[in-house]
């Protein structure tokens, strides 16, 4: 692995979805729902293990979604037509995680900021981040 020339990772950190995660859990608990608490144990650990992971490399823009990703996903920069700062909410692409449209592929763990790459004949991606300004940046020092 070489220099990055930027690196972040993301987790998700919004308190509404632990409150909904322990409400849920706590229901279960009262309930005495064994088999639904395994789930929602489940899914706590689920979303205590996701990370989204973008990185800036000599040759691309690398950004892993794990576990869901074995390995990062490299966006070359000559795929890469245009790079620019980009804002979205929840709904904007259906929700948090890894989003499909019939034109983006967008990778986000909150609302917010983001960078949106339009690539040559290939979806766009938008990768959201804590320091969309400084990942287009980097970005743009690199394939400009």
């Amino acid at each position: 692995m070489g220099t990055e020339a930027f690196e972040e990772m993301q987790r998700f950190g919004q308190p509404w979805i632990w409150l909904l995660i322990g409400a849920i859990g706590t229901v279960s608990v009262i309930a005495s729902a064994g088999a639904g608490l395994v789930v929602v144990v489940a899914i706590a650990v689920l979303f205590w293990l996701v990370r989204l992971t973008t990185e800036v490399r000599e040759d691309g823009v690398y950004v892993r979604f794990a576990p869901f990703h074995r390995s990062f996903r490299q966006i070359r920069f000559d795929e890469i037509e245009s790079c620019e700062v980009t804002e979205f909410g929840l709904l904007t692409y259906g929700g948090i995680g890894i989003r499909w449209t019939p034109s983006t592929i967008a990778y986000m763990t909150a609302r917010g900021e983001g960078v949106e790459l339009q690539r040559d004949g290939e979806k766009s991606v938008v990768i959201g981040s804590q320091r969309a300004d400084e990942l287009a940046a980097a970005i743009m020092d690199r394939y400009s």
